[in-house]
């Protein structure tokens, strides 16, 4: 495998990506504007239910972070039904390239969008009142995880659907309900009963379990554990759908 033509088809998409930053400013602002929003209606929750002398941004920054990274898999199925929709797609397989390389070279560059993301909205979260009472190291470890499954998880759509109105179908519906069903759109403590029965099967339930007790409830890096294990065992299993159902050579995708 070579890692230079993984890089040249990552260069391309950040070609891509520069030329249409409308993925870019989707995970980045959005996510901060709606922490701005809604921090001091969740921060009155949060009292409620008996955090005291917390922010409401200390729920919503890793709430928001987590609902909106969950639309990068959807970006990566578009990344490859663009090359159907651009007809470059045969061109793209008659390269040198394999199918490892073009795989690495376009979900490279989401990743690295997913950490951004992260980064970017932690940091802006810190000015609106984001507070870490535990364990950094431990909040990394969970974003890693993170990233790695929503990484993954963009390859398990890829290989899944057929079509492009079923990829954005999946990303703008499908990721609301999981941030929904999850506790990742407001704290689980305030949802139905049968929701916290469904809550575990989704990955955004972890990644946020991992975070409120880092976060909100001051644990140490060992808190980490379980969250980034169940993480990493999501994208185990995405990486076997992917393996088991992706096939380059089916070419019955469409852009419409």
């Amino acid at each position: 495998m070579s890692v230079r033509r993984s890089v040249a088809i990552t260069r391309n998409e950040v070609r891509v990506l520069r030329r249409d930053p409308s993925p870019l400013i989707f995970v980045l602002a959005v996510p901060i504007l709606v922490t701005y929003i809604l921090r001091d209606g969740i921060g009155a929750i949060l009292q409620v239910q008996g955090y005291h002398g917390v922010s409401g941004a200390d729920f919503a920054v890793p709430a928001e972070a987590v609902t909106f990274i969950f639309f990068i898999p959807a970006f990566i199925g578009f990344s490859f039904f663009r090359e159907h929709g651009w007809a470059t797609w045969d061109r793209l397989r008659a390269s040198s390239a394999t199918s490892s390389e073009i795989l690495i070279g376009k979900v490279l560059p989401m990743c690295i969008l997913g950490v951004i993301q992260l980064g970017v909205v932690f940091l802006v979260g810190v000015g609106l009142g984001l507070h870490v009472r535990g364990s950094t190291v431990g909040v990394a470890l969970v974003a890693a995880s993170l990233v790695l499954c929503v990484g993954t998880l963009g390859l398990a759509t890829i290989a899944v659907f057929k079509t492009m109105g079923q990829v954005n179908a999946f990303g703008n519906v499908g990721s609301v309900a999981l941030a929904g069903l999850g506790g990742a759109l407001m704290p689980l403590a305030v949802l139905p009963g049968w929701v916290h029965r469904i809550a575990p099967a989704t990955p955004q339930y972890w990644a946020m379990r991992g975070f409120n007790s880092l976060i909100l409830d001051g644990d140490r890096l060992r808190a980490a554990l379980l969250p980034a294990g169940v993480l990493t065992a999501f994208a185990a299993g995405f990486t076997l759908i992917a393996l088991w159902r992706l096939r380059f050579s089916d070419t019955k995708r469409s852009w419409a």
